[in-house]
């Protein structure tokens, strides 16, 4: 490949060209007002050998707190890269986040709302609609090994625009028997340990990847911490790698000391947590230090793909991202699990690593999983093949300061009707979401536990009144108009 220097140069003139149109904007743009969406990010022509590698590595159901107990992950990557320290999943479950990853848009706009029903999994995905289609033509190597979306196996049509395609298709929630489409051939592994596999089979394709004097993306998606399905079809905590039976067996989950662990009271809570039994401490314990366990052989596969990268000569040339597909929720509000809109559920670990990103350098820009696949191609010099619903951070990751959407649209999906449940909008003070009649508006400055629900709130019926404008603005948005300055709200009366 050519020489990191030439290459990482100019992976920062791309960088430094999106920021100076970030600039640009600024200069001429008068004070903003209600609806004024953010400036679309340039184009860069780079020649494909003086681009960037990509690396994007994601864990599943992962709360950002685990990151406490991932020293790999910390040391190589938020230590010798950025955190992004309000990173949320702005749909929280499996399938639509990863459609999100593999689109850049909105469920709206995607097809994908819920990991089943008409509107979800797989099949509500279309296969040619997927960046790496862009990537390919600009001259990249794509390569995707791992977890796809829900319901994906070896017979459906392979999605467009990978050069290597080896995507569970069998046993995806087995964690120890389960089979690999390589590319058209299946190979089955019984008596394995998925995250270890996936690991092994990341790093051969960097190897093979490097050989050739192109550029590559590689998707490396993980099972892990995500419970296990056993073969009673009954889900359980997460199996361990042998190596990491028995460990974390004094850890007490964080959520046990929030003030929102088994809510006392969750009457005026939505519809999701109202009169729901209290959890139970013990299975919480449990399954906390079952994912812990499972994470491990993340962080492992974490500390392999860097010194393979190291070993092939790429690693100075290559972007490595780290996130979750979702947060998780640990018994705050009485509830376990995800797609629900609360911030243990949508906050989710992003750390990235690459050429001219500050060492130990943090940023709190409200950025969202839908960002990533526009930051990628704002890192790449890539055109877009459609409008893109998220905005490029490439300029905050070199320390630059940038314009920003100042609302957020968050959303949850079901299985049944027109396939929508809470739909909402984040912005730096408040959540708000509505589903039908129901609803919930917290105040996270006054309230970060979210134990107050300020819906009928008549001091917070002017703001309430503004946050549904807006989200009925956000809704059906598409491309820039997801990405809006709507200005300052007021206070509560």
């Amino acid at each position: 490949m050519q020489d990191w220097l030439r290459r990482g140069s100019t992976a920062l003139l791309v960088l430094l060209l999106a920021a100076a149109g970030a600039t640009l904007a600024d200069q001429t743009t008068d004070v903003p007002t209600a609806g004024q969406a953010s400036a679309p990010a340039l184009v860069v022509e780079v020649p494909a050998s003086e681009r960037p590698n990509i690396v994007f590595v994601m864990a599943d159901d992962m709360r950002e707190d685990d990151l406490r107990w991932m020293p790999h992950t910390r040391e190589l990557i938020a230590e010798r890269g950025i955190d992004l320290s309000d990173a949320i999943s702005p749909h929280p479950l499996c399938c639509p986040a990863r459609a999100e990853l593999v689109t850049g848009q909105y469920a709206q706009n995607n097809g994908v709302q819920h990991n089943a029903g008409p509107f979800g999994g797989f099949q509500a995905l279309d296969p040619a609609q997927e960046i790496s289609a862009w990537f390919s033509r600009a001259g990249y190597q794509t390569g995707f090994v791992g977890k796809f979306l829900n319901g994906y196996t070896a017979r459906d049509v392979r999605p467009a625009g990978w050069s290597r395609w080896d995507a569970l298709t069998a046993g995806v929630y087995d964690y120890f028997d389960f089979a690999f489409d390589n590319d058209g051939a299946t190979k089955v592994f019984e008596n394995s340990y998925v995250t270890e596999v996936i690991a092994r089979r990341t790093n051969q394709t960097v190897r093979d990847f490097a050989r050739v004097d192109k550029p590559f993306l590689i998707y490396s998606w993980h099972l892990a911490p995500h419970y296990r399905i056993n073969k009673q079809g009954k889900p359980v905590p997460p199996p361990s790698a042998p190596a990491d039976a028995g460990r974390f067996a004094d850890a007490v989950p964080p959520s046990l000391a929030s003030p929102s662990f088994n809510e006392r009271n969750v009457t005026d809570q939505p519809r999701p947590f109202r009169n729901r039994r209290l959890a139970d401490v013990e299975s919480i314990i449990t399954e906390h230090r079952a994912r812990l366990r499972s994470l491990q052989s993340i962080d492992r596969a974490v500390e392999s793909l860097v010194e393979t990268l190291r070993s092939v000569g790429e690693l100075n040339n290559t972007i490595i991202v780290f996130s979750s597909d979702n947060g998780y929720s640990l018994g705050e509000h009485r509830f376990v699990g995800k797609n629900v809109l609360t911030r243990e559920a949508l906050q989710v670990p992003l750390l990235v690593r690459g050429p001219r990103i500050g060492r130990g350098s943090a940023s709190d820009l409200p950025v969202t999983l839908v960002d990533l696949p526009a930051t990628f191609t704002a890192l790449g010099g890539v055109e877009a093949g459609w409008l893109l619903d998220g905005t490029s951070f490439a300029p905050t990751l070199i320390g630059q300061d940038q314009p920003f959407r100042d609302t957020t649209l968050i959303q949850t999906g079901d299985t049944e009707g027109d396939g929508w449940a809470y739909r909402g909008v984040r912005t730096s003070r408040y959540l708000y979401g509505v589903n039908g009649a129901d609803g919930f508006l917290y105040d996270t400055q006054l309230d970060p536990d979210q134990l107050i629900n300020r819906f009928i709130d008549p001091g917070y019926a002017e703001i309430r009144t503004i946050l549904e404008q807006r989200r009925m603005e956000l809704l059906n948005c598409r491309g820039p108009a997801c990405n809006q300055t709507f200005g300052v709200l007021p206070e509560p009366s």
